[in-house]
């Protein structure tokens, strides 16, 4: 599994915040991609994505490859796996206080309330963790995420109705990834943050890349 990211700055040029939204998602995909086919014998369009019966997303030109990808505030996502898997990322802001318990039991909510520093950064994690088990399991935006049963199992890992999921803090944002139990551990995020991007190199390949691992959430609260 390779997960990646990539961050405002990279899109500085482009002046809409969706089209530059949708950029960023795509962008770390082809990172993520390139980074799982590091012998570079592919072209941007081998990272098209086309989508299975149930919603969710894989790579056209390798149909066995999953992939997600997630985008919040000109910050992008995306992960690409040999099986299913699910990202989320959402700027961590105040909310409706109602709204937590339209995604989470109180007992759930009690487990990372020691964890996390204000009601906003609770209500994000649990978001983004339970958004990216449901779509990794294909249900996706139609599931109440209230239904799913999030249960720290460890000091940085979650299992969420037989998902393993973790969770990243990157400077405001909180990062969600689920995926099947994997030998390898927790994977890390790769942020890519090209030294230039003008809009003709878009669909060209990036260089001069800096990778940035980013910490996991339990991590940065035991600092």
């Amino acid at each position: 599994m390779t997960v990646c990211g990539v961050g405002e700055q990279v899109l500085s040029k482009v002046r809409d915040d969706r089209m530059a939204d949708h950029l960023s998602g795509r962008l770390a995909l082809r990172q993520a991609y390139a980074d799982l086919r590091a012998d570079r014998s592919w072209t941007a369009k081998h990272a098209a994505i086309g989508h299975r019966a149930d919603g969710r997303p894989y790579v056209r030109a390798e149909p066995d490859l999953h992939c997600s990808i997630s985008h919040s505030h000109r910050l992008g996502v995306a992960a690409v796996s040999l099986a299913p898997v699910g990202i989320d990322i959402e700027t961590i802001r105040p909310r409706d206080p109602a709204l937590l318990a339209y995604v989470a039991e109180e007992t759930e909510a009690a487990a990372l309330r020691e964890l996390v520093e204000s009601p906003a950064e609770l209500l994000t994690v649990i978001w983004t963790l339970k958004e990216a088990a449901a779509k990794a399991s294909g249900r996706g935006l139609g599931l109440a995420l209230r239904r799913l049963r999030l249960t720290p199992t460890g000091a940085d890992t979650y299992d969420i109705d037989g998902w393993t999921a973790v969770s990243y803090r990157i400077r405001h944002f909180f990062v969600g990834l689920a995926f099947q139990q994997s030998a390898h551990g927790r994977p890390p995020i790769r942020w890519y943050q090209p030294g230039r991007l003008p809009a003709a190199a878009i669909a060209e390949d990036a260089v001069g890349l800096e990778t940035i691992e980013a910490g996991p959430l339990q991590r940065r609260l035991s600092n």
